[in-house]
This record gives C-alpha cells, structure tokens and sequence, in this order.
C-alpha cells in the first residue's frame, strides 16, 4: 500500500532537526563537521548566486556525506559507495546523488561532476581550516593542489576567505545558526518530506540490520489498525509518524546488547529500556506532544508491568495502545537475531495471552484478528517492496566495488 501522506503533521524544519540529533547521538563529531561543512558550501554557493533549489541540495548532501558510516555489513564497501547508495533509495534527494560519484570516471558528466568538485572543495577547505585554525593558512592547502578544482570555485573560495573570517565564523554558534536558518525555510513538495520521514527510519535501520523493516513495518501496522477502528485520519496518521520514530533511541544502546543472541541480563534489560526516553529526548520540541507520547509509551502495558512509568490503562489512551499492539506483532513476525519469524498463529496465540492478562488492549487485538490479512497484507507488501530495494542496492554495491 501507498504510505500515508504526513507531510503536515511535522514541518521540514523539525524532521532535519531530528535527523540531525539522531546523527549526533551516533557520532557528535562527524555532525559538528557536517554543519560546519554545510556552512562552508552554503557561503560558496551563495557568493556565487546559485539558484536556491541546488544550494538546498548541496546543504542536504553536506549534512550527511558520511551517513555510509553508519553501515557496516559485511558487504559493505567504502563510505562515499555506501553514502550514495542511501540517500539514493532513501532520501528525498535521490535524482541528486550521483554528485557524490563526482571522481568515478564512468560518471564524470555535467553538473554532477562541476557539483561534486564544488562539494569537495569546501570539504576539503572545512578539514584544513579545522586542522591549521587559520583561515589564510588552511586556503594555501587548497591552492597547492588547485589542480584538484575548477578555477571557478577556487575564484569564489579566494573571495569568501578575503570577506569573511571563516575560522572565528565556524568557531562560535554562528555557522549553526545559519544553517539551521537556512534549513528551516527549505522547503520540500509532499513526496519529498514523506521521503524523509521514512529516511529517518532507515537510518537507524542501517544503523542496527537486525530492525530491518521493524519502524516501518510497526507503523504501517498501527497505521492500518487505527484506521479500521475508525480513528480521526489526523490521529491515524500521528500513530504512524510515532511508529516510524519509536525506536530512535535504540541509536544510543550498543549494538552488543541490540543484537545479542541470547537472553538479556538484567543489567543488559535495564540499559535497553533506556531507549524509549532516549527516543523521547531525540524528539523533544519537535514533534507534537501527543506524537511524542505515543513513541514513548509503545513498552507501557495496561496492567503497570510496562516501562518507563509502570502506567495503566487508565493512563493510556487508544492511540498509544495501537502502538504497543503494533510493535508486538511487528516484532513476532520478524526474524531477530534471538528468534526466527514467527507463524500468525503463534502471533495470535501470543496476542490473545497478552490481551487476556491484561497487558495489551483487548479491542484492538481483536481488530487484528478480525482484518489481520488485510493488515497484514500491508505490511507484508512494504516487506516485498523493501526487499526488492534492497536487492537492488546489492547489486548496485557489486557494481560500485
């Protein structure tokens, strides 16, 4: 099925400020470039008078040029290989990507190429201006190899280092708030920003294989349940933004204890329940409350035994518990590296023990029940379809090695 358009439930603005911050729990650091990074590209482009819809996508590129970092299986290839592929299949900017390919010969064309050395300078001048802390000495680095460039873009380097100190610039707040100025007014079409919701996903995705599918899977799920419990389409479509983001803090639990495949201790258990206020921390003023609160509660159960808060069902509305149906399923009929997927018998069985004792909602469990192969046929088409991207990404990663 078509995913549910949510473009309106969070603006453009808050989705880069969340994957930003999710970018931040992995790797501070390699955030704090990118920003900076993103800064000196904007600067250049601007100088330039580049029409605003590429300086938005060199920004975009900047900010995760090292998202392949992230990906580490064991057919994984170089970083640039993998930070193409992403943001290829999973990103709003797919049509763009191939900048990054820039110095592989076989695509060495047009704005690709002139787009990509433009990236690569800035970059590059980002790495020496951080390294010699002088705006003169790190432009010096970039002439020595000016072979490496466009005159062009070392013209337009030369005028922005003469203009401004870009060392003091990119050393106070001042390079961060421009960025993220400027990130709040880009604007994305529909399809463009659904795309992001599903890119952040992904991102923890390719953070933790052992999830593959399980945010997107968990709130097409919840999306379908609520819609046939005839909920409000705007609260349907809150159930499946807070699907797609429950597990974003699973970034910050180490990978040892999310794909470990025995039992947890208990002190294993209790460092993976921190995840659900990590979640809630990453989308803090981002995302409204009640989106947040749905994310956050999805571990909660009706009789207290839940976590973080031990709430009960009194203090749990129908939204949430969509959610905590939802994840359940998504997680029983997944293959995980301490379990092989399970039947939708064994599932049902599983769900009616949990609704009978009073851990999970009774009505909604029941709906499953009722439409489970329609919903089911929902989630199992979205399964197919990422199997079949991921199938191609293999194939392009063959290629690209």
């Amino acid at each position: 099925m078509r995913e549910p358009n949510c473009a309106k439930i969070v603006p453009s603005k808050n989705l880069w400020e969340i994957a930003i911050d999710f970018m931040e729990q992995i790797d501070d650091k390699l955030m704090e470039f990118n920003l900076k990074y993103a800064y000196i590209i904007y600067r250049l482009c601007k100088l330039e008078g580049i029409p605003n819809k590429y300086i938005k996508k060199m920004v975009f590129l900047s900010c995760f040029n090292d998202v392949g970092k992230l990906y580490d299986g064991d057919n994984a290839t170089t970083t640039i290989n993998e930070t193409y592929l992403f943001l290829k299949y999973f990103s709003p900017i797919k049509n763009y990507a191939s900048v990054l390919l820039y110095d592989n010969k076989k695509i060495k064309i047009g704005p690709a190429y002139s787009d990509g050395l433009k990236l690569k300078i800035a970059k590059d001048y980002t790495k020496s201006l951080l390294k010699t802390e002088d705006k003169d000495e790190a432009l010096k680095i970039i002439l020595e190899k000016k072979g490496e460039y466009t005159h062009l873009d070392i013209v337009q380097l030369n005028k922005l280092v003469n203009k401004t100190d870009l060392f003091y610039e990119i050393n106070s707040m001042h390079y961060k708030t421009v960025v993220y100025k400027y990130i709040s007014k880009m604007m994305f079409n529909n399809h463009e920003r659904n795309k992001f919701f599903t890119m952040l996903a992904s991102l923890f995705e390719m953070y933790s294989l052992q999830t593959l599918y399980h945010s997107k899977v968990t709130a097409i799920l919840a999306y379908r349940i609520a819609k046939l419990m005839k909920l409000k389409n705007n609260r349907c479509k809150k159930i499946y933004v807070a699907g797609l983001a429950h597990d974003l803090g699973k970034v910050k639990i180490p990978l040892k204890i999310l794909e470990k495949p025995d039992k947890l201790s208990d002190k294993e258990y209790s460092t993976m329940k921190k995840h659900v206020t990590y979640t809630k921390e990453i989308l803090k003023s981002k995302m409204d409350y009640d989106i947040i609160e749905i994310a956050y509660r999805h571990h909660e159960r009706l009789d207290g035994t839940g976590y973080p808060n031990k709430l009960k069902e009194d203090k749990l509305t129908i939204d949430q518990q969509i959610l905590q149906v939802a994840d359940v399923i998504s997680a029983l009929i997944a293959k995980r590296s301490y379990k092989d997927a399970w039947s939708v018998d064994k599932t049902i069985s599983i769900l009616d023990d949990l609704a009978t004792n009073n851990k999970l909602s009774k009505p909604v469990v029941e709906c499953f029940k009722k439409y489970k192969d329609k919903i089911l046929k929902a989630s199992t088409s979205l399964m197919a379809q990422a199997d079949k991207i991921y199938e191609k990404i293999n194939k392009e990663r063959e290629v690209l090695a």
